[in-house]
């Protein structure tokens, strides 16, 4: 699967840790930017309260256990450009992840906090990761996978494939971009704006025309 993970000119150090690592950064959850992440409510079959109170304290563990990268199935997004790639002055950079892999999760979005069904024989774990899955209808526009993983970076199944530069990116730093990408053997497209959407253009190699 081909997803897109969004970064500004001014986060160029992270852009360049993934070129050369092939590794993406997990954050603590607790500082993305959506404010009722990792909230949710909750309904219960049991009838022993101490079980359901044990069982509310084994999922608030777990999510501590669990740090995230977001992505999106999408650069044909111009909220995405605008909000993650300081208005088409960063990069998209496409990675391929198999759409199997056990930390790959795409995410459900509906009501404001997500909604837990607690039954017999729910691992605490596997809620937890459902929680984090979840997010307010109004975040649909992001088209998003997560990485719900319990290390600071994620390796990369395979290297990174192709970067998809904003067209209003200083000049000089595209240059550098371009000089690393065909070191790397790294495809470089720019956008491109039209009626039908955004386009992402070949970049010629270096010494050719534009």
């Amino acid at each position: 699967m081909r997803l897109y993970k969004f970064r500004g000119p001014s986060q160029i150090e992270f852009t360049l840790d993934i070129m050369f690592n092939d590794r993406l950064y997990c954050a603590d959850w607790t500082t993305l930017n959506d404010p009722m992440e990792g909230q949710f409510v909750y309904s219960h079959r049991a009838t022993d309260e101490v079980d359901r109170s044990a069982y509310l304290d084994d999922i608030r563990m777990e999510k501590k256990k669990i740090r995230i990268c977001s992505l999106s199935s999408t650069y044909d997004s111009h909220l995405l450009w605008a909000h993650y790639a300081d208005g088409f002055s960063g990069v998209a950079i496409e990675v391929d992840i198999p759409d199997n892999h056990p930390s790959l999760m795409k995410m459900e979005y509906g009501g404001v906090f997500a909604n837990v069904n607690f039954q017999d024989g729910d691992v605490p774990r596997e809620t937890a990761r459902r929680i984090f899955a979840s997010k307010y209808i109004d975040w649909k526009y992001e088209k998003e996978f997560r990485i719900l993983h319990g290390e600071h970076f994620f390796e990369l199944p395979n290297p990174v494939r192709r970067i998809i530069v904003g067209h209003r990116m200083n000049p000089s730093l595209f240059e550098a971009l371009r000089i690393i990408c065909e070191r790397k053997d790294i495809e470089i497209n720019r956008t491109g704006i039209g009626d039908e959407g955004i386009d992402a253009d070949p970049v010629p190699a270096l010494g050719e025309p534009w």
